[in-house]
């Protein structure tokens, strides 16, 4: 076990692991619901797309939605493992997404709607994974 932080915890730490924890868990449940086929939202080409996916890209997938539900919880216990799960999960996501954009399978090859939503997700986990980064800097996470 680590010992305490040797800072006080800033008000804001917990807002952000909060606003992180729902964000990043709703998320997940989406993506673990559509991968299962069990969204009822989703279109003739969101259910083929999903239906295609292999094994190991469910699993790259799964992987990226719920690290940053563990870093969530790391960063409300403040533990600078928030910090790597942030950082692993930013590589899985921008790792599925050159792939699927490389192999030609991409939603965001198809619509504005899901560039938009890909970039907004790109961006939140950047911001995510630097805030964890300054809060350990800073001392905050032990």
């Amino acid at each position: 076990m680590s010992p305490p932080a040797t800072r006080p915890t800033p008000w804001h730490l917990w807002v952000v692991a909060i606003l992180t924890l729902l964000w990043n868990g709703a998320g997940a449940v989406t993506i673990l619901m559509a991968q299962m086929g069990r969204r009822l939202d989703m279109d003739a080409n969101e259910i083929a797309y999903y239906a295609s996916q292999p094994r190991w890209f469910v699993l790259t997938t799964s992987l990226a939605t719920l690290l940053p539900v563990a870093a969530a919880v790391a960063l409300l216990l403040r533990r600078r493992s928030a910090v790597w799960l942030f950082a692993l999960a930013l590589a899985a996501l921008a790792f599925n997404n050159v792939y699927d954009v490389a192999a030609g399978t991409s939603l965001t090859l198809a619509d504005q709607g899901w560039r938009n939503l890909t970039i907004a997700l790109v961006l939140i986990a950047l911001l995510q994974f630097a805030y964890a980064r300054t809060m350990k800097k800073r001392g905050v996470l032990a």
